[in-house]
């Protein structure tokens, strides 16, 4: 039988030893604990996780978790998301948007909002408002 690989996104089992990776209310990250319970189904995991100090914490996301002995691979694929985000948004600040310098297309609702009811809308408040 061929040896199962385990990877940061194979969900934990009960008993297993875990780290946190993000702080969560009461807890701060890098502390330790054991599965204690496993609940959700497919992509949305949750867990109860019993913490060294005997403290049982319950709906704790599979995100928020990770093996201990792969926490240097997780910290690694954090810093590429990290990197890639920048530079991805750094290119997108270099070059302004066509719709930014025609003065429109913040990104906000009136991006979604037709641009007939937008001048309808624009022109009934110049005339209630007299202005």
């Amino acid at each position: 039988m061929a040896k199962k690989t385990v990877s940061l996104d194979t969900p934990f089992k009960r008993g297993e030893k875990v780290m946190l990776v993000h702080p969560i209310p009461g807890r701060t990250e890098g502390e330790r604990g054991k599965v204690a319970l496993v609940n959700g189904f497919d992509d949305w995991k949750r867990y109860w996780i019993r913490f060294s100090d005997g403290d049982l914490v319950g709906s704790v996301d599979h995100g928020n978790l990770v093996r201990p002995r792969m926490y240097p691979l997780w910290r690694q694929r954090e810093e590429k998301a990290t990197a890639t985000a920048q530079a991805s948004s750094a290119e997108t600040n270099a070059a302004p948007a066509a719709a930014e310098i025609e003065g429109g297309g913040g990104g906000g609702v009136a991006d979604l909002i037709p641009a007939a009811l937008m001048e309808r809308s624009r022109a009934a408040k110049a005339r209630l408002t007299g202005g």
